[in-house]
């Protein structure tokens, strides 16, 4: 009996000792918000507890929870989200639900800030079995097995790494690519938060704010097209906060990204009334000066020739450089520093693209870049500084001068046509037709080139052979140019179409090209220096 009786007392201790166990219970508090807002409305529970609790305006709750608790759960209209406070022992947890508030540097209070290697050498279990299980999963890239351990490492040791922050941005971008539209705001302000925490513990914020920068605009524009003008300014005036911090804290290691980013911004912005003209102009300097010194290091970066392209581009549809905005922003620099060679090519690259080659600005700098350095771009400057003075003659021998040294194809096939515009102007046909031909094997797609044919043609028709029917049927050959014209480049069509009017007033008629002994779609070969073949037509 005796016996019985102490095993019965054994099981009931034994059971009580377990639901003591079972039932230890802490009170945890905290606050839930919503976008960065206190959220009412929030049913709050915990797993391993039948206690809950429903937040009022002020977003706070508190929670029965037992000491084996491993998530809290908070069911909102919009979904339910979980929390993961396995081994957190904190009695204050607060729940970010999209995008955090400001105010949240206390999140890490009682994070463990020692390093890796300090970690590792205090032979840390919980540190170094989850960043072993996160690493595994990362490596298989299951990501969804490894974003617990990684968590909680991200959470409870904000200091062991950079690897940390570095997994959990690749992490998070892949999730936000696969992730459907209502899913990724909180991804996204997931992921800048990891930006802003690898900031607070690893610095390097110049770098991380222009990738944090290019990173939300990549997904907050996904659907431009959709946005409205408000939208779209709001984005960029956040976007673009970003990235001039960073240009200003990376100086010449700015990212080409970055700087073309942040050229966007400046023209969305300016567009919607954000900026004035100036500012365009001072980014466009400072972006452009960036890639270009980078270039000087690395001629061969495709990153930064990229860039430049898009940089120039960019500045040159936004519709800011216009000559006075130009000649404001360049004489003070030319009057302070006439000999800095680079900016004279900048200054002399922008006037000569917005045609602003009357001012006395013009004038001057690209008569001292000449002096500095004799090259193909203060040639061509010098070339069109003799067009404004019309010394033809001159400017000729420089535009001949900065084809020998150019290299660039574009600029090239530029610096050509313009030579044959002024040699047509001066009746040199002969001349006007090499250059316009060699310009054509660099650019045979740009219309402006046929154009310049026919109108060598249409000029030296009355001048060329002995009869009216062969000088009429140079008038066909330059018909036949201004349609090739419009054919290859569309933008040219109108004035091309204008020409073909003109022009074909004088073809011959029927009884000229009989008497000739020809028919309507016969062969004609015009001779002499052009030595080029038609089809007869007829006015």
């Amino acid at each position: 009996m005796k016996t019985i009786i102490r095993t019965a007392l054994v099981l009931i201790l034994t059971y009580t000792v377990g639901i003591a166990g079972a039932m230890a219970q802490r009170v945890v508090t905290g606050t839930v918000y919503i976008d960065g807002k206190p959220a009412a409305g929030v049913t709050v529970t915990a797993n391993r507890s039948s206690d809950q609790f429903f937040t009022s305006f002020d977003g706070k709750y508190k929670l029965k929870i037992s000491d084996k608790t491993k998530y809290l759960k908070f069911t909102y209209a919009a979904g339910e989200e979980k929390l993961d406070i396995e081994g957190n022992s904190k009695n204050v947890i607060n729940m970010y639900i999209g995008k955090k508030p400001a105010n949240t540097d206390n999140e890490d209070a009682g994070a463990d800030l020692r390093t890796q290697t300090e970690l590792v050498k205090a032979k840390d279990k919980d540190y170094m079995s989850n960043y072993s299980m996160y690493d595994q999963f990362y490596r298989m890239k299951d990501y969804k097995s490894a974003l617990k351990p990684w968590e909680h490492v991200y959470t409870k040791y904000p200091k062991s790494s950079v690897n940390v922050y570095i997994v959990g941005i690749k992490m998070y971008e892949a999730m936000l690519d696969k992730a459907s539209d209502s899913e990724k705001p909180a991804l996204l302000d997931k992921l800048l938060s990891i930006y802003d925490k690898r900031m607070k513990y690893f610095d390097d914020k110049g770098y991380l704010l222009g990738r944090k920068a290019t990173t939300y605009l990549k997904y907050k524009l996904e659907h431009a097209d959709e946005l409205t003008d408000d939208q779209l300014k709001e984005i960029y005036k956040t976007g673009y906060s970003w990235l001039e911090q960073s240009m200003e804290l990376q100086g010449n290691k700015t990212e080409a990204a970055v700087l073309v980013q942040l050229m966007q911004g400046t023209n969305v912005l300016f567009k919607t009334g954000e900026f004035e003209s100036d500012k365009v102009m001072q980014n466009y300097d400072k972006t452009l000066a960036i890639a270009n010194a980078n270039l000087a290091k690395d001629p061969n970066s495709e990153a930064y020739k990229q860039a430049v392209t898009a940089i120039n581009t960019i500045f040159e549809s936004s519709g800011a450089a216009d000559c006075e905005t130009l000649i404001k922003l360049y004489t003070p620099k030319f009057k302070n520093n006439p000999n800095d060679v680079e900016m004279l090519r900048k200054m002399l690259y922008m006037l000569n693209s917005e045609n602003c080659t009357d001012s006395k600005l013009y004038e001057n700098a690209a008569d001292k870049l000449y002096q500095l350095e004799p090259s193909a771009q203060s040639a061509f400057s010098m070339a069109r500084l003799y067009i404004k003075l019309k010394d033809f003659e001159k400017a000729i021998k420089y535009y001949k001068e900065a084809i020998s040294l150019e290299k660039d194809p574009t600029q090239k096939s530029l610096d050509l046509y313009e030579l044959g515009t002024v040699e047509l102007s001066q009746g040199q046909y002969q001349s006007a037709r090499g250059d316009a031909r060699e310009a054509l094997k660099l650019e045979p797609k740009n219309g402006k080139l046929y154009l310049l044919m026919g109108s060598i043609y249409a000029a030296s028709a009355k001048n060329f052979g002995d009869i009216d029917f062969d000088k009429a049927m140079v008038f066909v050959l330059a018909v036949d140019y201004f349609e090739k014209a419009k054919a290859v480049d569309p933008s040219v069509a109108e004035e091309a179409n204008k020409n073909i009017n003109i022009y074909k007033k004088y073809f011959p008629n029927k009884e000229n090209a009989f008497f000739q002994g020809y028919n309507a779609g016969d062969t004609y070969k015009v001779g002499g220096w052009i030595n080029e073949t038609t089809k007869i037509r007829f006015r």
